[in-house]
């Protein structure tokens, strides 16, 4: 739990079990902006870019969807601290739609040029055919000024994709759940794992790549609530359907304050077969982040008779 008498929340949660599933931080349309400079513990809000250009992007709310914002950014492998050198900025978009998500890349000179993008339009619904992106994209969280088990967990595990993924692979600013680090983000699906070692991060990145999700480590795909996360969970465990996208959510009902049944089916057009889910919090209250004085219940999910 401690290194020299430094206290980390992500040992903290591990000893106490704190379980992964259903613990995506959710969003649906999601900006990924490189900034190669310092990272304040709010990175989007401390950094320097131009008001206007945070403005507009704070401004696009589309209807029903939540809007995310990262910073992203590469070091080059075994040379410390030192960014890749290129020109101009890069800026994804990441639509996390369930059945069809999409991953938008934008080469830029500078920030400014993010003005002249139509991101209301997208975030909509709207296609840009000409900067679709066909590969995917790899986020690990290593935002130490945020939490420092981000700092302390997330650099190994980016190294070792780089190494497998090269420049798939982006360094990431806050995703969330530090307790669970290292956290990664993977698009255009938006499947959401923590607690992974480097050599786990692999398996997970490349079966990710070849379209099928692991639940070993898996929190959640970000475009569904925390409670369809779980029964998405439970419904892959008991088809064995593990194909990406491989499922469509039909129904949530809400049965009570803490319990809902999800009805689920495969792509296949079967039926779909309800899930029962609640939720718990324990009696006990741990610590979630490195910097005491946030603690909480610890939050799970059972699957019920659905």
């Amino acid at each position: 739990m401690t290194e020299a008498g430094q206290l980390y929340c992500s040992d903290i949660a591990r000893e106490a079990g704190v379980p992964l599933l259903g613990s995506a931080t959710t969003g649906d349309v999601w900006f990924l902006i490189e900034y190669s400079a310092r990272w304040e513990s709010k990175a989007f809000e401390g950094s320097n870019i131009p008001e206007a250009v945070k403005e507009y992007l704070q401004g696009i709310q589309p209807e029903g969807l939540k809007p995310r914002y990262l910073m992203i950014r590469q070091t080059v492998p075994h040379k410390g601290a030192g960014t890749r050198q290129h020109e101009g900025v890069q800026f994804f978009v990441g639509i996390t739609d369930p059945l069809n998500p999409r991953l938008y890349q934008y080469d830029l000179a500078d920030y400014e040029e993010i003005l002249n993008l139509d991101l209301a339009a997208l975030a909509a619904g709207e296609d840009d055919p000409a900067h679709a992106r066909t590969e995917p994209l790899f986020l690990v969280c290593t935002h130490g000024k945020r939490d420092r088990c981000c700092a302390r967990l997330g650099p190994a595990v980016y190294s070792k994709l780089t190494e497998a993924f090269g420049e798939s692979v982006w360094q990431a600013s806050h995703i969330g759940g530090h307790n669970k680090a290292p956290n990664m983000l993977l698009f255009p699906y938006g499947v959401e794992y923590g607690r992974a070692t480097p050599a786990e991060a692999v398996q997970l990145t490349s079966e990710f790549s070849n379209g099928r999700v692991e639940l070993a480590h898996l929190r959640g795909r970000v475009c569904y609530p925390i409670q369809v996360q779980a029964a998405a969970h439970f419904w892959r465990e008991e088809t064995g359907v593990l194909d990406l996208p491989g499922m469509e959510v039909v129904a949530v009902e809400a049965v009570g304050e803490d319990e809902w049944r999800v009805a689920i089916r495969g792509l296949d057009e079967s039926e779909p077969r309800w899930i029962g889910v609640r939720r718990e919090e324990s009696e006990e209250v741990i610590q979630i982040s490195c910097e005491p004085g946030k603690d909480r219940p610890i939050e799970s999910f059972h699957r019920v008779e659905g």
